[in-house]
């Protein structure tokens, strides 16, 4: 039931998730669907209007036209923004990053250079969350999991809902991955 409830932002007849003009839109909705359940530690933003800013690192597979209508709404009383990222952007500043399949040669350094930020880090490739991002969004035939390395998001200072947690495959750090 709460999995159909963080979809209820996606497009109709998303919960068949069998190509990627399904795919995408439902998984910028529960990026955006996080957002509700994670909570960031104080200060992350520096005044009431500030954007809550979700980056795409590499190249974005959701359409403009689904994020167009995201950026008409907000999260936690902050405007929403999306950013594609680009090398010399500093991907700290973001609340979310998203790191695509076609990222997933870079998702180490992205990670490492995001230690020490509050930023949540959610892939789509296998194994990110035990390489250490935070949230994993896979496909399994048409339905859409999640895994979550809790303790990744616990060292970024980010408190993840029970309730998000319920519904995930709960995962630990790879101790055999190199650093």
């Amino acid at each position: 039931m709460m999995v159909l409830w963080i979809c209820s932002s996606a497009p109709p007849g998303a919960s068949a998730l069998n190509d990627e003009e399904v795919e995408y839109p439902a998984k910028l909705a529960f990026l955006y669907n996080f957002a509700k359940f994670i909570e960031w530690p104080p200060g992350s933003y520096r005044a009431p209007g500030t954007p809550f800013v979700i980056c795409i690192a590499g190249r974005d597979p959701f359409s403009p036209g689904t994020e167009d209508e995201l950026g008409t709404r907000s999260v936690l009383g902050h405007p929403i923004e999306i950013r594609p990222h680009r090398a010399a952007d500093r991907l700290s500043v973001c609340s979310i990053v998203f790191i695509p399949v076609t990222e997933k040669d870079q998702a180490g350094n992205i990670l490492r250079g995001l230690r020490g930020s509050s930023t949540l880090t959610v892939g789509e490739t296998e194994g990110f969350a035990a390489r250490g991002g935070m949230i994993n969004l896979t496909v399994e035939g048409n339905r859409l999991h999640l895994e979550i390395n809790r303790l990744a998001a616990e060292r970024a200072g980010l408190k993840i809902s029970s309730r998000l947690l319920s519904l995930a495959i709960i995962v630990t750090d790879d101790q055999r991955r190199p650093q």
